[in-house]
């Protein structure tokens, strides 16, 4: 995924709970994990982003929709393929994750340390 930076992403409790790949080219925020049934990623980090959906997507995954100041919105688990999800307004970032064990709940407030 070449032309995107990582970075990680923090509670507000100053523990790490996920490492980030930033997708940054169109292409990568085109696609995104469609059509891969082996992400290369534990999560995928799109900026300027309000709305999601899991067309060509082989895999279950879950997201999370934050603010501008990195305030958590709106989460999704188990997001199936081939579903569209509702506009979160507001949004300014979205982080596709895997890890089942990652709870985010709504107004978790979240660092985030690009590398």
């Amino acid at each position: 995924m070449s032309g995107n930076t990582f970075c990680k992403v923090i509670l507000s409790s100053d523990k790490p709970v996920l490492n980030c790949t930033v997708a940054k080219t169109f292409l990568t925020k085109l696609t995104g994990i469609m059509f891969r049934r082996q992400i290369p990623y534990s999560a995928l980090l799109f900026t300027d982003s309000f709305w999601m959906h899991s067309f060509f997507c082989f895999v279950n995954f879950h997201i999370v929709f934050l603010d501008k100041n990195f305030n958590v919105i709106s989460v999704f688990y188990d997001v199936k393929p081939n579903k569209i999800l509702p506009p979160v307004w507001g949004s300014k970032y979205v982080i596709e994750f895997f890890d089942k064990s990652i709870i985010f709940n709504i107004g978790d407030k979240l660092k985030l340390e690009f590398e």
